[in-house]
Order: C-alpha cells, then sequence, then structure tokens
C-alpha cells in the first residue's frame, strides 16, 4: 500500500529499498523506440518515503558517469514539483522509462550506459542497465521518466 507524505515517516535509506527493472516482455518496444518500468521495492520491516521522481543517471562499464539526462516533461519548466510518496514493507513503486533506441537522428548519438543509479539518503543503488539509447547530436536528454507510482502487478508467489 501506497500512501501520500502526510503519514509520518522518514526517507528511504538506501538499505531497505532494491532497485531493478522489468521490460513487461517487450511491451515497450516498438519502431526505433524501448523503454522499462523502473522498479523501486521496500525490503524493509517499516514504511518509508521516496521521492517521487528520484534522480536517474547512468555509468559505463568503469563506473564512469554517463552524459545522459532525463527530457524534461512538456509545460514543467524547470520540472514538476511533486510530493514524495509512502511506500509500505514488501511493496513496490513503479515508473515508466522511455526512449529512442534506433539510431534515427543525424549524427549518430548513441549510448549503451552499463549501470543505472539512483541517489538516496545514505548512498546510491545501482542496477546493470545494458540497453540502447539515442538523442540529437549534441544532446544529453536521452530518456523520459515519470513519476514513481503503486506497482498494479500483483505479487510474486
Amino acid at each position: 500500500m501506497v500512501q501520500a507524505a502526510s503519514v509520518r515517516s522518514s526517507q528511504c535509506p538506501v538499505s531497505q529499498l532494491s532497485l531493478g527493472f522489468d521490460d513487461e516482455g517487450g511491451a515497450f518496444n516498438g519502431m526505433s523506440q524501448s523503454g522499462t518500468l523502473l522498479v523501486l521495492r521496500n525490503i524493509g520491516r517499516t514504511p518509508c518515503r521516496v521521492r517521487a521522481l528520484p534522480r536517474l543517471h547512468f555509468e559505463d562499464a568503469d563506473g564512469r558517469a554517463v552524459d545522459a539526462v532525463r527530457r524534461a516533461p512538456p509545460g514543467m519548466h524547470p520540472g514538476p514539483v511533486l510530493s514524495s510518496v509512502q511506500v509500505m514493507p514488501g511493496v513496490a513503486l513503479t515508473a515508466r522509462l522511455h526512449w529512442v533506441s534506433g539510431d534515427v537522428y543525424d549524427g549518430h548519438h548513441c549510448i549503451s550506459p552499463a549501470t543505472a543509479v539512483i541517489d538516496l539518503p545514505g548512498g546510491t543503488l545501482r542496477q546493470s542497465f545494458g540497453r540502447h539509447m539515442c538523442a540529437p547530436a549534441g544532446s544529453a536528454r536521452f530518456f523520459d521518466q515519470a513519476p514513481l507510482r503503486p506497482d498494479t502487478a500483483p505479487p510474486a508467489p
């Protein structure tokens, strides 16, 4: 169960969350398009809060930062102001990620980050990524990221 941040709980420490991705069997793939669900799960025993739009960034195979940032949603400049959300123990929050996966832009500006990284209080979460992302030449705006919301998938057995 996920509730608005008005319920008193502390920010989720990195030790209380797991990061994963769910490609939903290729549901995000289309002509030169791709995506995945970012999944943050509370693996702790207490409720905690997470920013609704955590900063996602990427690293190469050597752990160096990759110049790839989230595209700002239309009409939201400098960006949306969103409340944090509470996540109960064992519950997951998901955020849709979307990007151009085909080299459709002039300038051949594509990357394949090895690792996705989310910064949290007390540390970072890292997860293998390895997906191909393209952007217009000279742009670092490679992906769209929706705010975290309650996962609607049935719990795993």
